[in-house]
């Protein structure tokens, strides 16, 4: 899953010795600027991304002109340009934009900043998306170390980005990784969020097919068990894709333990 981010734009006031510019804006058209950022926002949110993409280049060009091409401001509306291309798909264009606002991000910020990680995080999900699951993977480590310093080991942004990891090792064919982590990210979703949530039932089915793809159908008959409970206790509609998805699943496990003979220990 992408983890995008919508970064605040401070105001700023430049003068010809900061921007490295003629200095044709003054700092009211940096206010104007901004209000063109927040116009292409609102544009995104509603689904009108050429219309969005027009606001904030505008916004970045009145920036620019105002604060050089270096500034922290430049960076936050390259980001929301980024994150539009990942919403269209255009994963090329988006990896080369936020390649541009690491470099922004790194040189005001710092290696170890949140903004940096979510930057990265970003860049992690287009490698992905683009079949490179080492390199998607070898990011999400960055990420969750940077994540776990910051806000600690048991916070929510470091499940989500773990489950962006397990999900990258799975498709790298690494099941063992992709099931540690899940682990990982299963405990701290159960303490942040409660043990019925349904994101908890979700990682649960993950790992129950996990299991069942290493054939040990005793360990995921369990996970999908408790699974199945807690969609059942978040009322999901009989057509949900998710409790699809576990009929097929269920059969499938069922099958293989009464091919294998095996009986599931408590998990």
């Amino acid at each position: 899953s992408s983890s995008s981010s919508s970064p605040k734009i401070g105001s700023a006031k430049a003068t010809s010795s900061d921007t490295g510019s003629s200095n044709k804006w003054d700092g009211a058209d940096v206010d104007i600027a901004m209000t063109l950022h927040q116009i292409g926002q609102i544009h995104r949110r509603s689904l009108r991304y050429a219309a969005a993409l027009s606001a904030y280049n505008a916004s970045l060009r009145g920036m620019k002109e105002v604060l050089g091409s270096r500034h922290a401001n430049i960076a936050a509306i390259l980001g929301n340009i980024g994150n539009l291309y990942m919403e269209l798909g255009d994963y090329d264009e988006a990896f080369q934009i936020y390649q541009e606002v690491l470099g922004i991000e790194t040189l005001h910020l710092g290696l170890s900043h949140p903004e940096v990680a979510v930057t990265l995080h970003n860049i992690a999900t287009i490698e992905c998306s683009r079949g490179n699951f080492s390199e998607g993977v070898s990011l999400y480590k960055q990420v969750v170390d940077m994540q776990k310093i910051r806000f600690g080991p048991h916070h929510i942004t470091v499940a989500v980005t773990l489950s962006c990891l397990a999900d990258a090792n799975e498709k790298l064919g690494n099941v063992a990784g992709a099931i540690r982590t899940y682990e990982e990210a299963l405990q701290i979703r159960r303490n942040v969020m409660g043990k019925s949530h349904i994101d908890v039932g979700r990682i649960l089915h993950k790992l129950g097919r996990l299991a069942a793809s290493q054939d040990d159908y005793g360990l995921a008959n369990l996970y999908i068990k408790n699974s199945a409970k807690i969609y059942a206790n978040n009322k999901l509609k009989t057509d949900h894709p998710f409790l699809r998805e576990m009929a097929r699943d269920m059969a499938d496990i069922q099958a293989g333990l009464a091919f294998s003979g095996s009986r599931g220990v408590a998990v």
